[in-house]
């Protein structure tokens, strides 16, 4: 997890501050992002939350189209925002370590989430990319352990995946 931290770090350190103002918007959305997660046990997938940018909603969906339906994919055997299966309700926290703008004024949020649970690998790093659209701060992107190149990848890697398995199973 190091590995991943402190090159989140870095690249935080190279992103501007972004206003007072802006930053606590940003605080009370993550914080938004994460609640559902050390107020109960939520039973709503992470792709089915109301977070995402419009784009990142359209490729959501595009991938919902082709998920199959009666087995696991790369991406929904797990959540996304917590990267884990499992978590405590009663001990989960997600830490905010820094927040960045860059030069699309979009916001670079770097947290540490931790899982609540007696395992050595209860820790995970993520960058969350927000974008502000209609006077909300969207995830536009999230970077971490279970997306080394980006939700975005992964989701455009696993529909190819879903549309290949599909066609298999129809020819």
């Amino acid at each position: 997890m190091l590995a991943t931290i402190v090159p989140l770090l870095l690249l935080a350190a190279s992103a501007g501050a972004p206003a007072a103002a802006l930053r606590e918007e940003i605080e009370t959305q993550v914080t938004a992002i994460y609640g559902p997660y050390a107020d109960r046990e939520t039973s709503v997938a992470a792709w089915d939350y109301p977070i995402y940018s419009a784009e990142l909603t359209a490729l959501i969906a595009r991938w919902k189209a082709v998920m199959p339906q009666d087995e696991t994919d790369a991406l929904n055997d797990g959540d996304w925002l917590c990267q884990c299966q499992d978590w405590n309700n009663r001990r989960f926290l997600a830490s905010i370590v820094a927040i960045g703008m860059d030069v699309d004024g979009r916001s670079e949020v770097d947290v540490i989430i931790d899982l609540g649970i007696s395992r050595r690998d209860a820790t995970r790093a993520a960058r969350l990319i927000l974008k502000r659209e209609q006077a909300e701060w969207k995830v536009d992107e999230i970077i971490g352990d279970a997306f080394p190149d980006g939700l975005r990848q992964a989701l455009h890697e696993t529909i190819a995946a879903d549309e290949a398995l599909a066609a298999g199973k129809a020819g």
